[in-house]
C-alpha cells in the first residue's frame, strides 16, 4: 500500500511511504513506526481521523503531557491534548477541509495531566489512503516553554539610562520612569542615601521632552542657610554685602529645562514659601527686586529624609511637600535587590577598567569568583550601591592583572572603607567627616546628625578643612 502523507506545512507538500500492510493500525504498530517517532525530539500524536481516539503518543509527547501511551487508548485527542482550540475550533478539521492552508501550522496550548500549561508549536500532517481518503493526523508539537523563558529574560532589562539593576523591583521602577518622563509634572524621588538618587533624576531629563534643555542640579544641604535665596532665586546688585552685581539663579539658568533639588527637606521654610510660588505660579523673584520673574522649569525634587515625619513636626511645609509630590520614584535600597549585584559588579569592574586605560595605566581583572559574589549578596551594605563601588574599587587596586577577585580582596576592602586604620586626631576628624558627607550625599544637616554634632559646628569645620 502506498500512503500519502499531505502536510499543511508548505515547504512539505507531502510523502508516499510504501508498506506492506494496509490496515492502518497495523501500519502505524510496526515497530519501524514506532522507532523513529520515539526518536523524534518533538511531542508526536497519531489520532484516528474517523473517532479523533489516539492511536499513539510518542516518549516525548507523553513527557510533556503527563501520560503513559496505553493510558491514552480510547481517549479523544480533545480528552489528552486538553486544548482551548479543540473547544472553538478543530486544528485537524480544519486542515482536512483546506490541505492547502497555512492552518496546520499554528501556536497552541495544551494542559497536562498536572494542569500545567504548556505552550506549543504545533503541526498538523494528515495520512491519507490510495484513494485520497484521510485515515489518519498526526499532531506534532513542539515545546516552547524554555524559548518563552529566555524571551521573557530578554525583555527584563538591565539598565535604563544609566540605572543597572534586572529585579522584578528595578523592571517597576524603569516603567514607572517611562511613564512619567514625557511629563511636565513635577517628581519627588525618595530612597536612602547611596540608592542612586541622582541617576533616577537623570533618567527622567534624558526621556523627557526637556532632554536638550538645561539640567540644573542643586544640592540643597550644601547651600549656606544666608546665601540659600540668592543661590536659587539670584540676587540684584547691592541687595546685600557682596552683591557687586547683578546674578542670576539656579531657577533662571534651568529656564526652558529642568532643575534638581537634591536633599529638598534640608531648605529653610522661608525659602519653603518662595519655592512654592515658583512651583505654582512659574514665578521667581531675586533677592533686592520688587517684580517677580518668569520661569519654565520642571522640577525634581530628592530626599533621602522622611518627608512625611517632617511635614509632622512642622519642618516641611504640607501645601509644598503635596505640590512636589506629584508624583513619587521611590529608590529600593541595595539590600532589597540582591539579585542585581552580579549586574552591578560586572559593571564597576568594566568601568574601573577603562577608567584605569584612560590614565594610560591599562588593568583587567578577571571577574569576581562564585564566593565573592555569593559573600556580596548575603551583604546588607546600608551605603547602598556607593558603598558596593567604593568596595569594589579597592579590590580592584588590589587584584593583580589578570587574576579573579576573591572574598579577601572584596571583605577587606569593604573593611577597610567602614573601619580606617589609626591616625592622627586630626586626621581621624577628616575623614569621620568626610565619611559622612559621602554617606549622606553632601546633606550637612543629615552628616552632622550622624556625627552627633550642631550643623553650624559642622559648617565651621568643613570650611576649615577646605582652606
Amino acid at each position: 500500500m502506498w500512503l500519502q502523507i499531505a502536510s499543511a506545512v508548505p515547504t512539505v507538500r507531502y510523502v508516499d511511504i510504501h508498506l506492506p500492510d494496509s490496515d492502518l493500525h497495523g501500519i502505524l504498530g510496526h515497530p519501524l513506526v514506532y522507532g523513529l517517532l520515539d526518536r523524534v525530539s518533538d511531542g508526536v500524536l497519531v489520532i484516528d481521523v474517523a473517532s479523533r481516539h489516539i492511536i499513539h503518543m510518542n516518549r516525548r509527547a507523553q513527557v510533556l503531557l503527563g501520560y503513559a501511551d496505553d493510558e491514552v487508548h480510547g481517549c479523544t485527542c480533545a480528552e489528552v491534548a486538553r486544548s482551548p482550540a479543540c473547544r472553538l475550533s478543530c486544528p485537524l478539521e480544519a486542515l482536512l477541509e483546506d490541505s492547502e492552508s497555512k492552518g496546520g501550522e499554528l501556536d497552541l496550548v495544551y494542559r497536562n495531566r498536572a494542569d500545567k500549561l504548556v505552550h506549543a508549536h504545533t503541526r498538523m500532517v494528515v495520512i491519507r489512503g490510495p484513494d485520497g481518503a484521510p485515515l489518519a493526523g498526526i499532531e506534532i508539537f513542539r515545546d516552547l516553554t524554555e524559548v518563552r523563558d529566555l524571551e521573557h529574560a530578554l525583555r527584563e532589562r538591565r539598565s535604563l539610562a544609566g540605572i543597572i539593576g534586572r529585579s522584578p523591583a528595578m523592571q517597576e521602577l524603569y516603567e514607572l520612569i517611562e511613564q512619567v518622563a514625557p511629563y511636565d509634572l513635577p517628581v519627588l524621588i525618595t530612597g536612602e542615601s547611596g540608592v542612586g538618587k541622582e541617576r533616577v533624576a537623570d533618567a527622567l531629563q534624558g526621556l523627557s521632552d526637556r532632554m536638550d534643555g538645561p539640567f540644573i542640579k542643586v544640592n540643597c544641604a550644601a547651600l549656606s542657610p544666608s546665601l540659600v535665596e540668592s543661590e536659587l532665586f539670584g540676587h540684584r546688585r547691592g541687595a546685600f554685602t557682596g552683591a557687586s552685581s547683578d546674578r542670576r539663579g539656579r531657577f533662571e539658568e534651568a529656564d526652558g529645562g529642568t532643575i534638581l533639588l537634591d536633599e529638598v527637606g534640608e531648605l529653610p521654610l522661608g525659602i519653603q514659601a518662595k519655592l512654592l510660588r515658583a512651583l505654582q505660579e512659574g514665578e521667581i523673584q531675586r533677592v533686592g527686586e520688587d517684580r517677580p520673574r518668569r520661569v519654565d522649569v520642571r522640577f525634581l525634587a530628592a530626599t533621602n529624609r522622611d518627608v512625611e515625619d517632617d511635614v509632622a513636626k512642622g519642618h516641611f511645609r504640607q501645601d509644598l511637600y503635596y505640590r512636589l509630590a506629584g508624583v513619587r520614584v521611590h529608590v529600593p535600597p541595595l539590600r532589597q535587590r540582591g539579585a542585581d549585584i552580579p549586574l552591578l559588579a560586572a559593571h564597576f569592574l568594566d568601568r574601573f577598567a577603562q577608567e584605569a586605560a584612560a590614565r594610560g595605566r591599562p588593568k583587567a581583572v578577571d571577574g569576581l569568583d562564585t564566593e565573592a559574589l555569593l559573600w556580596m549578596s548575603r551583604q546588607r551594605w546600608p551605603g547602598n550601591v556607593r558603598e558596593l563601588e567604593n568596595a569594589l574599587r579597592l579590590a580592584f587596586i588590589r587584584t593583580l592583572v589578570g587574576a579573579r577577585i576573591g572574598l579577601p580582596q572584596i571583605s577587606q576592602s569593604r573593611q577597610a572603607a567602614v573601619e580606617p586604620a589609626a591616625a592622627t586626631l586630626a586626621d581621624l576628624e577628616r575623614r569621620a567627616i568626610t565619611s559622612a558627607m559621602e554617606s549622606s550625599e553632601g546633606n550637612v544637616a543629615a552628616a552632622a546628625r550622624m556625627l552627633g554634632v550642631d550643623r553650624s559646628t559642622l559648617w565651621r569645620k568643613l570650611k576649615r578643612l577646605t582652606v
